[in-house]
């Protein structure tokens, strides 16, 4: 068990990394040299550390209203009913 915990750590980074921002003409974030292979590896590295980001934020607002530090806000709303109902909708995942 300690194992796990210390797996599940390692990722911790991920959760305060700087990304650059992506231009819509340069989604690989990269030069133009760089192979299709690689731009497609760097772009889903990019999409999946905006959704480790984006669920620890929600994640830790929900937190915050539940112990009353802070106020319920729509957005907040709408992930925690997401969450009730086990789904994910466009609307409550617009991290990207």
């Amino acid at each position: 068990m300690k194992g796990e915990h210390i797996l599940l750590l390692q990722g911790q980074n991920l959760i305060h990394a700087k990304l650059p921002t992506l231009s819509s003409g340069k989604r690989g974030a990269g030069s133009g040299s760089e192979s299709p292979v690689h731009a497609f590896v760097m772009l889903e590295r990019y999409n999946a550390i905006k959704a480790v980001q984006f669920v620890h934020l929600s994640l830790a607002a929900l937190s915050k209203v539940l112990r009353g530090t802070q106020l319920l806000t729509s957005d907040v709303q709408t992930v925690g009913s997401a969450l009730i109902n086990i789904e994910v909708t466009h609307d409550s995942c617009q991290f990207i």
